[in-house]
């Protein structure tokens, strides 16, 4: 704001050339009233009560510029003072926004990070999941080579046991079959050249003998 002093008033002590405001007023008032003094409007005794009364109203006037002058320039500086606000405040606002654009485009890129390290993790999981059922599988068929408990009738290893099973089972049946013939041939043999033919507990050629090796067979075929 303007600070006020006197030479904003009135320049030169009194001089009709000075510069101030109310020196400039003066003059042009003072010559207004000597205009209308020499064209006979004003009167001789009323000269000075007019020049006085110009001079008292050129004065207020003058002054009251001045303070308007002065609160037009605080105006002006609060305007001023309002606008560099404003636009520091905009800066502020609009650094504040591209900060806030920077970290949502950071976050966005932690977010896809994180993302795909999950998805990472996520497969090594699927996969080591995958690995261990392999194991476990491998670990099941290798213990079903010598322990067939928890095996599948349906399952390969399964079926194969029963298939070697039934094998081992032929075996032996057909040793109790060719046993039991060879007892029946030998029953037979003897029952119709010899009947007389001794038997006894080290030849084992007794009916019961026989019966014994008949037995074995027909219960080897579920007969």
């Amino acid at each position: 704001m303007a600070e006020i002093t006197l030479p904003d008033l009135t320049v030169g002590e009194g001089s009709p050339t000075g510069t101030g405001v109310f020196d400039k007023l003066m003059k042009a008032s003072a010559a207004h009233i000597q205009r209308e003094y020499k064209a006979g409007r004003i009167k001789g005794g009323d000269y000075a009560t007019v020049y006085l009364g110009a001079m008292q109203a050129v004065m207020q006037q003058s002054v009251q510029f001045l303070l308007t002058k002065q609160e037009a320039d605080k105006r002006a500086e609060l305007l001023a003072e309002q606008a560099l606000t404003e636009q520091q405040q905009q800066a502020l606002l609009t650094q504040q926004t591209a900060n806030a654009v920077t970290e949502n485009t950071v976050l966005v890129a932690q977010e896809c990070k994180l993302r795909a390290e999950y998805d990472v993790l996520l497969e090594q999981k699927l996969k080591t999941i995958a690995e261990t059922a392999l194991l476990n599988q491998k670990k099941v068929t290798e213990q079903a080579q010598t322990d067939g408990t928890g095996v599948g009738t349906n399952s390969v290893i399964g079926k194969q046991t029963l298939l070697y099973q039934r094998q081992a089972d032929g075996y032996l049946r057909d040793a109790e079959q060719k046993a039991a013939k060879l007892m029946a041939d030998t029953w037979s043999v003897r029952m119709t050249n010899d009947p007389g033919t001794l038997y006894d507990t080290t030849n084992h050629l007794s009916d019961s003998d026989v019966g014994r090796a008949i037995s074995s067979m027909l219960t080897g075929i579920n007969a």
